[in-house]
């Protein structure tokens, strides 16, 4: 009797999951899968954001791939992402490995490495654009030690503008992806490490030959990640440069922004730019994912 009222218990409280996961699941529907499906329907639209639209087909596609402006800002974001992810990926290693090593003064450097983590990137970005100024903090630097004799452009130059964007990048994404690679670095054998000091390999070689080869999974999904990052920087050249000077440090995003949101009202362009993008994010995670695969076996 006991047996079968516990069974009809658990049968009757197959609802019992939904009230835990329920909740996710609405937020997830509403601010997630929603306006996706909405994108891809806006997409093939000619739809304003004040309203309205009529189905165009492959119209805002055709018009997308036929402009210099779209294909400027795709070399723009190239440029960010094969600047910035071998950046941040080798220095986030270095300061992972330098900090999991036993140092004196780790316990100063760690919080120090990690602020910027509780920094907005708004606030980052609007921080760079005062040192980064003809009259801000780097350039009385330069000029104090005598390093230049007028003030460096950072902001104003086109081919210094995206390269300063990159360095505000680098500066705020380090802390974050060393702290992956430091919770790696927790499970790498000492045993294998200590072998090999026995056999006289430098701390080097135990670097490069021990240490790495065991934290390689985490170092395919830091790239990963960074590379998706980059692809999809806004705040920096917004906030920094506003895109500019002219053109020059415009990314995809910041060009979807100025069609889609202000100062234009092109919504269905705008959608169409963002599945171009989302296909973008897709294929470096999936370059990423057969990379890793074929490494594996």
């Amino acid at each position: 009797m006991t047996a079968v009222s516990e069974s009809s218990v658990r049968r009757h409280r197959w609802w019992v999951p939904l009230l835990f996961i329920g909740p996710v699941l609405l937020v997830q529907l509403a601010f997630l899968f929603t306006p996706l499906l909405n994108t891809f329907v806006l997409a093939f639209t000619d739809a304003s954001t004040i309203g309205g639209g009529t189905f165009t087909g492959l119209a805002n596609f055709e018009e997308m791939f036929s402009s210099a402006s779209f294909w400027e800002a795709v070399g723009h974001t190239g440029l960010y992402v094969l600047l910035a992810t071998p950046f941040i990926v080798g220095i986030s290693i270095g300061l992972a490995i330098l900090i999991n090593t036993r140092m004196r003064g780790a316990g100063i450097v760690r919080p120090i490495l990690f602020s910027p983590l509780v920094l907005p990137m708004a606030v980052v970005a609007l921080m760079f654009q005062y040192v980064l100024a003809s009259d801000g903090l780097a350039n009385q630097l330069l000029q104090g030690l005598h390093l230049v004799a007028a003030p460096v452009p950072f902001l104003t130059n086109t081919h210094l503008a995206l390269i300063s964007c990159v360095i505000v990048t680098i500066w705020k994404g380090c802390g974050l992806y060393t702290m992956i690679l430091l919770a790696a670095l927790q499970n790498v054998s000492r045993e294998l490490n200590e072998a090999a000091e026995l056999d006289g390999a430098s701390w080097l070689r135990r670097t490069f030959s021990v240490t790495i080869p065991q934290i390689s999974g985490t170092i395919s999904l830091v790239t990963v990640l960074t590379a998706i990052s980059a692809l999809r920087a806004f705040t920096e050249p917004y906030v920094l440069t506003a895109g500019g000077p002219g053109t020059s440090s415009t990314t995809i995003v910041v060009h979807l922004f100025s069609k889609g949101i202000a100062p234009g009202t092109e919504a269905g362009y705008a959608s169409a730019i963002s599945l171009v993008l989302f296909v973008f994010v897709l294929a470096v995670s999936s370059a990423s994912w057969l990379l890793t695969r074929k490494g594996r076996a």
